[in-house]
């Protein structure tokens, strides 16, 4: 995120860039100046709900209705900054739909957004090119899983760690497979494959690394499968290349 005043006064210059009324083209790219001021308003938002839910988290309210307010409010901030999160994610779509626009909107941006919207952007030409997709305007976002069926932000980047700091595998692999594979745990299986879980194994290879793991955790934790994948790259030496670069899309 950015800093508060700096993503201020940009939003102000980008509403006073003088531009023509016209009538749209349908099949136009999107307007470099409208996608830079979303971004940036987006950033505002998520900053204003972090903002809002550290300091309710440092209250203790006390008795039933100042802890129904309590709760409220946090639901209220949870989803303010989910709706920016991805307001900006759909503006990052449009980006790497466009490299014409991607061009002249990034340096628009303050300087310490560009180079993580740069990078989220090349790990999604990255997925293009592996499904086969060299049109890349031509793809369409949706938004199919409940957002609060994945694990918490922070519980997944300490599982990835974890598993990083035991097995040697970078965080970032887990993270992004964890990404491409369930979505973060939101599609658990089975697949027309028989794979299951956040990771998606087989139970065969499953059986092979966590097994004992499974009777103590079950299918469908994402520490666990966490561990169990990095357990099973490190030991057959699998790094996909390239891959990292879609970490960026996963935290």
């Amino acid at each position: 995120m950015i800093p508060r005043g700096a993503a201020v006064l940009v939003a102000v210059v980008l509403a006073a860039q003088p531009r023509a009324a016209a009538a749209q083209d349908p099949d136009a790219a999107p307007n470099a100046h409208h996608e830079a001021a979303r971004i940036v308003a987006a950033e505002l938002a998520m900053e204003d709900a972090s903002a809002r839910l550290t300091a309710l988290a440092a209250e203790h309210p006390a008795g039933l209705a100042e802890a129904m307010r309590h709760e409220l409010a946090v639901d209220g901030a949870t989803y303010g900054f989910r709706q920016a999160a991805r307001q900006e994610e759909l503006r990052v779509y449009e980006l790497a739909g466009y490299s014409s626009v991607e061009s002249s909107v990034l340096p628009l941006l303050p300087a310490d957004t560009q180079s993580p919207l740069r990078d989220s952007i090349a790990a999604l030409h990255s997925l293009y090119t592996l499904a086969g997709i060299d049109q890349y305007y031509l793809v369409n976002v949706h938004f199919t899983h409940p957002y609060s069926d994945a694990a918490p932000l922070t519980a997944l980047r300490s599982y990835y760690l974890e598993a990083q700091n035991r097995y040697g595998v970078d965080a970032s692999y887990l993270a992004s497979i964890n990404f491409i594979e369930s979505n973060f745990g939101r599609v658990n299986g089975p697949s027309s494959a028989g794979a299951r879980g956040p990771m998606q194994f087989l139970p065969s290879t499953w059986a092979n690394y966590g097994h004992h793991l499974k009777r103590r955790f079950g299918w469908n934790r994402t520490r666990l499968k966490g561990l169990g994948g990095a357990r099973i790259w490190s030991g057959y030496g699998v790094l996909a290349s390239n891959i990292g670069r879609m970490a960026a899309l996963a935290t």
